[in-house]
């Protein structure tokens, strides 16, 4: 079954969420709400080599793709979101993925993964050397499967623009590092060759 694009998540912050003790209504923190959504998991995304055209439906970034694949060049992953109507400016926007496999030692060799905004209107070899619409974040790791990009800035100004989409590009702060060995980190839920909706989340809130 498909994911919903996006959802809204509203929780009261108390001191025992879900406990039968009602707090006193006077001294209550404001509600917090959270609008979540889910990448395309379509034809807008997947991956691309870095120094020559081609691309593929695998959600990846590192070097060393398979046996053939130049010992020099890299690989980066493109997503999309689709953005709400009349979308309100978050104070916080934070892109994630929990379901990140990792082939080799890219954070050791590659460096830091990093998200890019970018804009395109089709997802194909064509965008191996598209510019970025503004300066890289660094995504944090926590845990062996998870990553954290702060993407507040990039998503402030595709809501300001009217832009129906907040798109990035992920890659490592090195193309590669020439070992012939592969580094790679992989995002899927069931097949690594095959994107889908809730691989990766942005939560605005």
């Amino acid at each position: 079954m498909a994911l919903a694009k996006w959802s809204i998540v509203i929780c009261l912050v108390a001191s025992a969420c879900g406990s039968s003790t009602t707090p006193d209504a006077s001294a209550a923190p404001p509600s917090t709400s959270v609008v979540s959504l889910s990448n395309d998991g379509g034809s807008m995304e997947g991956h691309t080599p870095r120094g020559f055209a081609g691309s593929g439906t695998g959600m990846f970034a590192g070097d060393n793709l398979n046996p053939g694949f130049p010992v020099d060049d890299g690989v980066q992953l493109w997503l999309s979101f689709e953005l709400p109507a009349g979308g309100a400016t978050p104070s916080r926007a934070l892109l994630s993925s929990d379901v990140m496999t990792i082939a080799g030692t890219p954070f050791e060799d590659l460096g830091t993964l990093l998200a890019e905004p970018v804009t395109y209107e089709s997802f194909g070899p064509q965008l191996f050397d598209l510019a970025a619409d503004g300066p890289a974040v660094d995504c944090r790791r926590v845990g062996a499967e998870r990553i954290e990009c702060d993407v507040t800035d990039a998503v402030t100004s595709a809501l300001e623009s009217g832009s129906q989409n907040a798109q990035f590009r992920l890659r490592f702060e090195r193309v590669a590092d020439g070992d012939g060995s592969q580094d790679r980190a992989l995002f899927f839920l069931s097949d690594s060759n095959l994107n889908e909706p809730g691989i990766f989340h942005l939560d605005l809130s």
